[in-house]
């Protein structure tokens, strides 16, 4: 029932269904928690182009594959990084909570730069100017 981490962490495809995310999804990011579908949605989009390659080691599961931890290595640039993703999904199978982290700190510390570049061409659909 978990959800596949290439499936949520990964550049949208246009025609690909939308992730199952709870309106109030949280998501805690090695630099920030982040809440609310639209927001995540957007963070979840702009990681993928940043780290790319995602390869799946394991996954642990529990409570049906309801809650699950799993190990990935991928790129960043041309930086290796290992990472742990984990998930919570709600009784509906909506993702309800979710954490990342990766290592090295050198290459966490590019990954941060990029994303921080990213949402400063494209902002959090929550702190866009009205046009």
């Amino acid at each position: 029932m978990s959800l596949d981490i290439r499936d949520v962490l990964a550049p949208g495809t246009p025609g690909k269904t939308p992730l199952p995310l709870a309106p109030d999804v949280v998501f805690h990011s090695p630099v920030a928690d982040y809440s609310g579908r639209d927001d995540v949605a957007h963070l979840f989009l702009t990681i993928g182009k940043c780290l790319t390659g995602i390869e799946p080691i394991q996954e642990f599961t529990e409570d049906g594959g309801r809650n699950s931890v799993t190990t990935f290595n991928a790129k960043v640039g041309e930086e290796s990084a290992y990472g742990v993703f984990v998930q919570q999904l709600g009784a509906d199978g909506d993702l309800t909570e979710a954490t990342l982290l990766l290592r090295p700190l050198s290459t966490l510390r590019t990954a941060v730069a990029l994303m921080g570049e990213a949402l400063t061409a494209d902002p959090l659909p929550s702190r866009r100017r009205p046009r």
